[in-house]
């Protein structure tokens, strides 16, 4: 019960991501049923009971080859549909013809009343608030008996198929742009690169006995140039186990400048390693370069974009207290601390990334260096066309990637395995795990995934789901116009239906089973 209890601050979260996600699929379908002229009475938020009618769009009724505005605050007779003769009255407001009243007449009477029959009709739309918080929903003209022009199904097929795939492009869109905020909003983080700089050395090892430090770089191995390649100096130093060898080592010194040593030592146990130095070398990461100012100091350097700053000098650009992406520094981070060091003339060393491979170049800061210039030439912002093509890359692989993932989910469920798959409860855990350390960042890398999904699983050609639906359509279309019996499609729909139902009540039962385990939705 006490995991669960720890869900619980969670959920109203997930709920509220859930619902932005569905009002986003089902805005596309409204929209694309609109543009078409289809008949949509309600956009609900969340599902029935109904709370209330917060927002109502215009309509309008066609009489005598006239599209007549009904006004949102105007009560429209229910008894008055499609097709019914009526008498009708309107006004002009602002270039428009307005409908000021409207009145049903019997067939005895239309004569005599000069009635007019009701060539389309379109009451607008409400946008309702209910009880359920668990998506949304369009509720459109959907009647297979309709003669309705604004009826969905008189509406040709390749305009139902545009508005059965519209709420997947919505998700798709919202993806896109959503990435390309983030990535416009933040500096982005480079992929980890080889590096033969000591983070640590272990005590009593042959580094320590040595006097090895942490922060040196060994640069060769008896001669053979190892710089920032880890695997080579491994293998040169595995070549000359129990023997004594000579490395070439820089060690930072004050103001930036380094210091080059011959260090003789003898590669031995350390630790578990029957061959080692006895030192921690990581990899290191830095700010991708968005853009170098032409003429700079980084440029002279010959930094260029897309090459990724990890420190200058003692500044690095990722702090040791960071949290979280959002806490990387950017040029105004970098120009502060420029400023700090331009009151004398110095050398400050730039350690970059470039091609998976860390390199460093000496900079030279003038004396009373302009504020201008303080930044170095180097920007960590994307602007908008670069946002939107890491946006259209990071769209592309996840997309490549969700289909092999729900294969391998797929697989692992019937060998017995830890699928992966999530529901409301597996999302939550994944809220509890990442929200802490990530915040927002792990709320809109979630929100982006489960927009991502949404698409994808609408797709597929499963009965119920858009792209079920869609491949009827789409039958319809090669077959030039032949439908299937609407009362068939619908049982085979209903059927679609209940065996997703079935695969909701597995996903649930997974995420159940997984919490009362102590599991999460990546444990083994």
């Amino acid at each position: 019960m006490g995991s669960f209890l720890a869900l619980a601050p969670y959920l109203p979260l997930l709920l509220v991501m859930i619902i932005i996600l569905v009002v986003v699929h089902e805005l596309g379908h409204l929209l694309a049923a609109k543009r078409f002229g289809v008949e949509a009475p309600e956009f609900g938020i969340g599902f029935p009971p109904r709370i209330f009618t917060f927002w109502k769009t215009d309509g309008w009724v066609q009489l005598q080859g006239r599209k007549i505005v009904i006004p949102k605050k105007f009560v429209f007779p229910e008894a008055v549909q499609h097709g019914s003769w009526v008498t009708y009255k309107t006004e002009t407001q602002n270039g428009r013809e307005i409908l000021s009243s409207i009145a049903p007449v019997d067939e005895a009477s239309r004569e005599v009343a000069h009635a007019s029959q009701i060539q389309a009709l379109d009451r607008g739309t409400e946008f309702t608030m209910n009880w359920v918080p668990l998506g949304g929903f369009v509720r459109m003209n959907e009647d297979e008996s309709s003669t309705s022009p604004t009826a969905f199904v008189n509406k040709p097929a390749w305009q139902r198929a545009i508005i059965l795939v519209a709420g997947v492009v919505f998700n798709f869109v919202f993806a896109f742009i959503v990435f390309a905020f983030v990535a416009m909003s933040i500096p982005q983080l480079s992929t980890p690169a080889t590096t033969t700089t000591l983070q640590g050395i272990l005590p009593n090892s042959p580094a320590a006995r040595a006097n090895l430090r942490v922060n040196d770089t060994i640069v060769s191995v008896n001669g053979v140039e190892v710089r920032n390649d880890r695997e080579k100096m491994i293998r040169e130093l595995t070549a000359n186990c129990n023997k004594p060898v000579s490395l070439t080592v820089e060690r930072p010194q004050a103001r930036g400048n380094l210091e080059q040593l011959q260090i003789a030592l003898t590669p031995g146990p350390a630790g578990d390693l029957p061959c080692a130095l006895g030192v921690q070398i990581g990899q290191q990461i830095g700010v991708q370069i968005a853009s170098v100012r032409p003429g700079s100091l980084a440029e002279q350097a010959g930094i260029q974009p897309n090459d990724a700053l990890v420190s200058f000098g003692s500044f690095s650009m990722i702090p040791a207290d960071a949290d979280s992406i959002f806490d990387l520094h950017d040029e105004k981070n970098l120009a502060a601390f420029v400023q700090t060091q331009s009151k004398v003339r110095t050398i400050l060393i730039a350690t970059y990334i470039r091609a998976g491979q860390t390199h460093q170049v000496k900079i030279p800061i003038p004396e009373d260096l302009p504020p201008e210039q303080a930044d170095l030439g180097l920007g960590f912002h994307l602007n908008v066309v670069q946002a939107f093509t890491t946006s259209a890359e990071r769209m592309y692989t996840a997309m490549t990637l969700l289909p092999r993932t729900l294969q391998r989910a797929f697989t692992a469920s019937l060998q017995g395995q830890n699928a992966g798959l999530m529901g409301p409860v597996g999302m939550t855990q994944v809220l509890q795990q990442t929200v802490p350390s990530a915040g927002l960042l792990a709320v809109v890398g979630l929100l982006i995934d489960l927009s991502l999904s949404l698409a994808i699983f609408n797709l597929f050609p499963i009965p119920g789901l858009d792209g079920g639906r869609l491949v009827f359509v789409i039958a319809e279309m090669i077959t030039r116009g032949r439908r299937l019996n609407p009362r068939i499609e619908g049982m085979i729909h209903l059927a679609g239906f209940a065996v997703l139902l079935v695969f909701v009540i597995f996903v649930f039962y997974s995420d159940i089973s997984r919490v009362i385990a102590g599991k999460t939705p990546f444990s083994p």
